[in-house]
């Protein structure tokens, strides 16, 4: 393909032990992701673009994609990252051959599918903090032309972190359930159907952030409602709040193919349910300054189908139409009662959010001469987007009403774009092509759903528009035993959408969507994998270079002064000016029956900033080391494993902000973490 692809195959998602399409970014290059709350609403970024917003609602500029179903929101990513065959990652603007409109790229997430012959495995493991990870599949023909899978993951665990005042009281707990069952129907020798059932249940316990200067900023003694500046890595101040998790939900999907002398016709159609009820300790505090529930209802249908054929032997063309509806109904509630002074000092917006989005697209390779081919596509898309509701003043501190609404919103927007792309592709030799393209891309408008005190806060966010230009190139060298993967790129934005930190009324630092009018990333990417080029020896490393700025200051949003301003020059948010990540694995015969395999991983990501206008949101440096050791039969008919984690327990700032009572917040990323495997093949 003429643009940046990164995968990642299933068996190398169990050896690193990656569980969710967030973890792939530590092993992706240019790929940033991080949990901001609970853990169901993910943060998302490639070469910089995505959504920095930690709202339910955050629709990022990335499409996710599971089984060829579009994943909107980031709940819809939750616990079915299991028997997976491929994950891939593709760079820049996407929409010209499937799915949706996207301004960062696509992560595709293909499950194992079902076959005809029977079989299947069990893997159970055991780690740390009392964790239990079960997962299975069985693969059963049914008849000649009925085939089907079903898999299943369970990991349940007690928390790592222990309240400073009860260390009787965990939290980061894990109670995830995942369930699916995939059925293909060959219709003929031409056609086939296939039947997607899944099913995800939640009830672990959120990680709570760290407040390091709760207590100071508030004139208290250290430890009293934060957890003080020198706390150590597993220690957090909840007191009394609920923190919990209460997420289910499942689906359908039906992905029908068609072969025809011609070309190929492909339908992906799905649809999706989920329900959550999460307490998240959001301030880091035992006290109720900013802690927020998440209580909300989601609906998402989608359909794409598209035609692919080649005419002349040179014309190779797909052309296709999504369409997809989604509807989100909530009610978001910010506990204040510290912060205002009153028992009932909460906030709540309660809302109802619907999305149309349809599109029609074209993509075309022009073979011009022997090995040169010339790319160009389009799309046409419309998408609606409706809002209705607002924040009311629960015990009426603000309003002196209570109940009363503080902003209210009845909106609706609509909005229409052409995009497209033109290159060229040259393939040097078999394996090995150069390529260039211009494209552009964009993210439909927003709107900010989480309880503010300003009517400004909760307004729509104008769309997102990027002009993308990408040279690379790849290549592939004795038998797929070397591969090299590199490009370099220039991305210029109009109306960024990211997150700020503003000034509301009453005195309340609150954080709220806005647009940098005038943005700028450029950088590039190496990725390389050495396959058996040493007998026995797998190695594969990547580099990323970001250098991601707003062109253009910014000094408030929709008339809402920032807590810091933003000038010119300055970088932008989920945008690592250096990150790498490398990993071998080397594979030894210790008998004619038997082998023996030792994999080493490390991973690096410099610091970035997280929300602009907040002089505390921005990471430290995060780097994890892991290592696994597995022994088994050389036919495969079990495995026995042996692991470490962030073997050298680094506790790197992930993710940091400024909370309502203007003190510093911060969530740390998981400790060391051993474990052992046992898997059963059949």
């Amino acid at each position: 393909m003429a643009n940046t692809v990164n995968t990642i195959s299933g068996k190398q998602l169990e050896q690193l032990h990656i569980v969710s399409p967030k973890e792939i970014a530590a092993f992706v290059p240019g790929v940033t992701a991080v949990n901001a709350v609970s853990g169901s609403t993910p943060i998302f970024s490639i070469r910089g673009i995505g959504l920095d917003d930690y709202i339910g609602t955050n629709m990022g500029g990335i499409g996710i994609y599971q089984d060829g179903v579009f994943a909107p929101y980031p709940v819809f990513y939750n616990g079915q990252m299991f028997d997976v065959q491929t994950v891939s990652v593709e760079k820049g603007p996407q929409g010209f051959e499937y799915g949706r409109s996207t301004t960062g790229g696509s992560i595709n997430v293909e499950s194992t599918k079902p076959s005809s012959t029977f079989g299947g495995y069990l893997n159970w493991g055991y780690s740390s903090y009392n964790t239990n990870t079960s997962k299975g599949a069985i693969n059963v023909p049914i008849t000649d032309r009925i085939f089907n899978r079903f898999a299943f993951s369970y990991i349940k665990g007690d928390g790592w972190q222990h309240d400073i005042h009860d260390r009787n009281h965990l939290y980061g707990a894990q109670d995830l359930l995942g369930l699916r069952n995939l059925t293909r129907f060959d219709i003929d020798d031409r056609s086939s159907l296939m039947l997607n059932i899944h099913y995800t249940r939640d009830r672990g316990t959120p990680t709570s952030p760290q407040d390091v200067s709760a207590d100071s900023v508030n004139n208290l003694p250290d430890r009293t409602i934060g957890v003080g500046p020198n706390a150590k890595y597993n220690d957090v101040n909840v007191g009394t709040n609920k923190a919990k998790r209460n997420e289910n939900g499942g689906g359908v999907g039906l992905n029908y193919t068609r072969h025809f002398d011609w070309g190929t016709f492909t339908s992906a159609t799905g649809i999706d349910f989920y329900r959550r009820d999460n307490y998240d300790n959001y301030d880091g505090e035992s006290v109720n300054v900013g802690d927020y529930r998440w209580n909300d209802t989601y609906m998402v249908q989608s359909h794409d189908m598209h035609l692919q054929t080649t005419i002349a032997k040179r014309l190779h063309l797909t052309v296709g139409v999504y369409e997809s509806y989604d509807k989100i109904d909530g009610a978001y509630t910010s506990y204040r009662s510290f912060l205002l002074g009153t028992p009932n000092g909460n906030l709540t917006d309660h809302f109802s959010q619907q999305n149309l989005s349809t599109g029609l697209y074209l993509n075309t390779v022009t073979n011009i001469v022997k090995g040169l081919d010339f790319i160009a596509g389009g799309r046409l898309s419309y998408d609606e987007r409706g809002f209705h509701g607002g924040t009311t003043d629960d015990s009426g501190i603000l309003t002196g009403s209570p109940g009363s609404h503080l902003t209210y919103l009845d909106s609706n927007h609509t909005y229409e774009r052409l995009t497209g792309k033109v290159g060229l592709r040259y393939t040097i030799m078999p394996g090995t092509i150069v390529y260039g393209t211009i494209s552009n891309g964009y993210k439909a408008g927003s709107y900010f759903a989480a309880p503010v005190s300003s009517p400004s806060a909760l307004d729509y966010v104008k769309p997102e528009n990027v002009i993308a230009y990408e040279i690379g190139a790849k290549t592939s060298l004795l038998h797929n035993k070397l591969q090299f993967e590199g490009s370099l790129f220039d991305y210029e934005y109009h109306n960024r959408q990211t997150l700020f930190v503003a000034e509301m009324p009453a005195n309340i630092t609150s954080l709220s969507l806005g647009t940098i009018p005038r943005a700028r990333t450029r950088g590039g990417e190496l990725s390389a994998t050495l396959h058996d080029l040493v007998k026995n020896l797998d190695v594969n490393g990547s580099f990323a270079y970001l250098d991601g700025r707003s062109i253009s200051s910014v000094t408030n949003i929709k008339g809402l002064p920032l807590l810091s301003n933003v000038a010119a020059h300055s970088s932008l948010p989920f945008a690592p000016r250096f990150s790498w990540s490398a990993y071998a694995r080397y594979g030894i015969d210790v008998s004619k029956d038997y082998r023996l395999a030792v994999q080493v991983s490390y991973t690096w990501k410099d610091n970035m900033l997280v929300a602009l206008g907040d002089p505390n949101g921005k990471t430290s440096k995060v780097s994890s080391m892991g290592m696994r050791m597995e022994f088994g039969p050389k036919s495969d008919k079990w495995t026995a494993a042996v692991y470490v984690d962030n073997m050298l327990n680094e506790h790197g700032n992930t993710y940091s902000y400024t909370g309502s009572d203007n003190s510093r917040v911060q969530y740390l990323q998981t400790p060391r973490w051993l474990g052992c495997d046992l898997r059963y093949n059949f």
